[in-house]
């Protein structure tokens, strides 16, 4: 468990620093100033440690399941990189490992397609072809998400991407990455909204409605 600890602390800072890394880019590309980028890294993170702290302390008030998972695993608000962190300490630490071998000559094969794929893609595949090359991580998403709605999702947004930058070049290139920001973040706040309701005792698993969903059963 310790070796598990100091895995994710080293995972956890590689992770922040590629982040941070990845924004002072872009705040180079716009020419912004290092030193306003640096304060307003700073700011967010200060602001954020209480702002993750509230919305913790209400969504395991909205759905306890989060703490205490029954024992079919269902859960309304469940967290999808807990629960991989959770199933790595459980393989690490018992005695026999709980997966079948399958599983992993299945990771290690697509691992090394990934690195396959990246390496035909810049050294064989012309570039007009690369947008039909498979995206490894909206595929290892899928497998660490297990909600559906996700890959859903994905798969409507690129759909409608695609006709979007066919009928109207300029607009997609200048106002996509702002919807989609626009988009992940309304479905953020959408989800506050959620859990304040099923506070109050009024959300969709008592009002709503099944329709739409796998299974016909209510999946908002």
């Amino acid at each position: 468990m310790l070796n598990l600890s100091a895995g994710v602390i080293a995972a956890g800072s590689a992770a922040q620093a590629s982040d941070m890394t990845g924004d002072l880019k872009t705040g180079y590309l716009l020419r912004a100033k290092p030193r306003n980028q640096f304060i307003a890294q700073l700011c967010g993170s200060v602001v954020a440690i209480f702002l993750t702290t509230g919305l913790f302390l209400l969504f395991t008030k909205a759905s306890p399941c989060i703490l205490h998972p029954p024992a079919t695993g269902e859960c309304k608000y469940g967290a999808p990189s807990v629960a991989a962190w959770a199933a790595v300490a459980t393989a690490v630490s018992a005695p026999h490992l709980p997966i079948p071998s399958s599983s992993g000559y299945t990771s290690i094969a697509l691992g090394i397609a990934s690195v396959l794929t990246v390496l035909a893609k810049h050294y064989l595949i012309p570039k007009k072809y690369w947008m039909y090359i498979p995206n490894w991580n909206a595929i290892g998403l899928g497998f660490v998400v297990p909600q559906v709605y996700y890959s859903l999702a994905m798969a409507f947004g690129t759909t409608f991407n695609f006709f979007w930058q066919r009928s109207n070049p300029a607009g997609f290139d200048m106002y996509m990455f702002a919807v989609a920001a626009g988009l992940v973040a309304g479905e953020g706040l959408g989800g506050v909204f959620q859990a304040l309701l099923a506070i109050i005792g009024v959300d969709g698993s008592k009002y709503g409605t099944a329709i739409g969903c796998p299974g016909f059963e209510f999946c908002g």
